[in-house]
């Protein structure tokens, strides 16, 4: 049950893998359609249909891969902001100040 709850959280994750592993079917099986003939002509429909599904299907899972990834430094960095505030308003609390301002 756990492998469900991280693909439910995971889910570009999980998709990323999925486009990854079914780039890697369609280029095999392309490879295998192209090498089982001798003539040219009949090798093009094969490294046109396997060939270029794998390069989408790979493109499709290194964006979704980048996605995840930019969505945890997003949850980072959102995270880093809300203990920097809390710091300042304790500071500000401790000190008698309003956050922010300065004496000058």
């Amino acid at each position: 049950m756990n492998l469900l709850k991280y693909v439910r959280v995971q889910w570009d994750r999980a998709g990323a893998v999925v486009a990854a592993f079914l780039g890697l079917v369609v280029l095999i099986f392309g490879y295998l359609g192209t090498s089982d003939t001798e003539y040219i002509a009949e090798q093009i429909p094969y490294v046109i249909s396997g060939g270029l599904t794998a390069v989408i299907l790979f493109v499709v899972a290194g964006v979704l891969w980048l996605s995840a990834d930019l969505r945890d430094e997003w949850r980072e960095l959102a995270a880093q902001g809300d203990d920097l505030r809390a710091f300042l308003e304790n500071e500000a609390a401790n000190s008698g100040k309003a956050p922010g301002r300065r004496n000058g």
